[in-house]
């Protein structure tokens, strides 16, 4: 469940929407610690410098998909490239604006993601989430 976690990491290259997330994510879960990039290579460079201790505190990921240099897409491709220890202590949610079918059944398949939210990220989604 969502409010299990205390950490949440946010990557999108629209820093409207990260104000947005942050803000949300602290109103639905208390003593939220959010990070934003707004480039992929970024974050991917942070989770997998921060995430490697077996001792490592478990972070949410909202990713977007759509981003210039690195998309979402290709995000995954690394992140499934990284050892299982990071892994174990990242839970990713793809958060789009994107309605495409083949998005949504590309991270359905896809075993690091728990779930597609259509953005924005309001709380009543946050409360929903697994």
């Amino acid at each position: 469940m969502i409010h299990d976690f205390k950490r949440f990491i946010v990557i999108d290259d629209d820093p409207i929407n990260n104000l947005l997330c942050t803000k949300n994510i602290k109103k639905s879960v208390e003593g939220a610690d959010v990070i934003t990039f707004t480039d992929a290579e970024t974050g991917l460079d942070y989770i997998k410098s921060n995430f490697s201790s077996p001792n490592a505190e478990k972070v949410v990921l909202f990713l977007d998909i759509n981003m210039p240099t690195m998309s979402g897409w290709e995000f995954m491709e690394e992140f499934h490239n990284v050892n299982a220890e990071i892994k174990d202590h990242v839970s990713i949610y793809i958060l789009s604006s994107s309605v495409s079918e083949v998005d949504k059944q590309k991270a359905k398949i896809d075993p690091d993601v728990i779930d597609y939210i259509e953005k924005p990220l309001l709380v009543d989604i946050l409360n929903k989430l697994p």
